[in-house]
């Protein structure tokens, strides 16, 4: 039966500890399949280590944005996923990490920090949210890592709204309503194409004109969207277009102040509600446990997803440097390869518990799916065929059907298609 504690305070365990750093979909993960893999005689016992309660689905938090699904729908409460499990979370976070002792420092330095010690580590902190040094962008811009910051924007819109409604002049109240996005990867479209499809509604609902509205993309780079291939970019830009979406594309953000974006090609664009999507870093809090980390931060692993140094230490998900044998490239930043290696991690850890030897881990891209709304994705599935509109959103969906089925069973992946099937509605 899982336990649990807002602070350090960790009882002492009877076997050996298998100490979880992260909650996220790596961290989650792991220990799902460790609690449900465990026999008699195992001696196990599962630590997750995690300050918030909840995990949150990243790429569904444009539908909170702009609405109209509740802050819930992206959240999968920690305490419902671990109830019937024998899993132990600490709601706290790790300061230190001494591997050469097998040990780690549970929270706050000073005296209310315990030292625990572990027969294996598995680090699953995972990315934050990256903001460039350019003048004025995290003063003004909300950011896209977390519910609170889809919030955050959702109020930043309905503020926006209410605002224009006051305005007489139509040229000010245009202004009003510009929306701007920085960021074409896969949470700016995310954000860009909810914002497209579902704005003009939210307009009306204000008693807006939708014409009035605008919604920008800015991305440095000439092209949006350059893990799919050109056939399907082609067709996002002709779905944004349709949207009225305006890109401005291959110039970089110089500066920003109250209201308005500077752009480094002399462009000025309104920007009252601004969302910066320019991609992640990983946890610079696990950089600091003096393990060897790669020029971007993320840390180094060999073939079994350990630390080189450290054979009791596993390292896995957004925070982990794996480079893929077959092309020597490190692995994106994906939750598919978060979950894949949980997973194999797991199975590894379980074998070495029983006296067996871990095995390498091959990483299997299976496709990827990018929705550009609510109701229309983009994509490719393992067989390189490629998807778009309804068909590429319902694959998008799936893949996360199958996660809570992972994690929390039928009963959990019943519950969350039905909240879903809600927005076709």
């Amino acid at each position: 039966m899982q336990n649990s504690s807002a602070g350090p305070n960790i009882t002492p365990g009877v076997g050996r500890r298998i100490v979880i750093a992260g909650g996220g979909y790596a961290g989650t993960t792991l220990a799902v399949k460790l609690a449900r893999g465990l026999k008699p005689g195992d001696d196990l016992e599962i630590l997750l280590v995690e300050p918030n309660p909840c995990q949150q689905a990243l790429s569904e938090l444009d539908l909170v944005a702009v609405g109209p699904p509740r802050p819930d729908f992206c959240e999968l409460w920690h305490p419902n996923v671990f109830k019937d499990l024998p899993v132990t979370i600490c709601y706290n976070r790790i300061d230190k990490v001494r591997a050469d002792e097998s040990l780690v420092t549970i929270g706050p330095r000073g005296s209310s920090a315990e030292e625990v010690p572990y027969w294996r580590l598995a680090i699953a902190t995972g990315a934050v949210a990256f903001v460039p040094p350019v003048h004025g962008l995290a003063e003004h811009a909300v950011t896209m890592w977390s519910v609170d910051d889809a919030q955050e924007l959702q109020r930043r819109i309905e503020a926006q709204f209410r605002a224009a409604i006051v305005l007489a002049d139509r040229t000010e109240r245009r202004r009003a309503l510009s929306f701007v996005v920085v960021g074409a990867g896969a949470t700016g479209m995310e954000i860009v194409g909810t914002l497209g499809q579902m704005l003009p509604k939210r307009a009306l609902d204000f008693g807006l004109d939708p014409a009035d509205l605008s919604v920008h993309l800015v991305e440095g780079r000439p092209d949006i969207l350059y893990d799919l291939p050109e056939t399907l970019r082609a067709k996002v830009r002709k779905r944004l277009d349709k949207l009225g979406i305006v890109l401005h594309l291959g110039s970089m953000v110089e500066r920003v102040e109250e209201g308005v974006i500077h752009l480094a090609d002399g462009r000025e664009l309104p920007a009252p509600v601004l969302c910066f999507c320019g991609g992640a870093k990983p946890d610079p809090d696990a950089v600091a446990w003096g393990l060897a980390a790669d020029p971007s931060g993320r840390l180094v692993v060999d073939e079994f997803n350990k630390a080189p140094s450290h054979s009791d230490v596993y390292i896995i998900g957004d925070v982990s440097a794996f480079r893929d044998p077959k092309g020597n490239r490190t692995l994106p930043m994906l939750a598919q390869f978060a979950i894949h290696q949980a997973e194999h991690c797991a199975e590894n850890i379980l074998a070495e518990a029983r006296g067996g030897q871990p095995k390498p881990f091959v990483p299997n891209m299976h496709g990827e799916f990018v929705s550009v709304g609510p109701t229309w994705g983009a994509g490719w599935m393992l067989n390189g065929r490629n998807l778009t509109g309804f068909p590429a959103i319902v694959m998008k969906r799936l893949t996360y059907v199958l996660y809570w089925w992972i994690v929390g069973g039928i009963p959990l992946a019943f519950k969350r298609t039905r909240e879903m099937l809600k927005m076709f509605r």
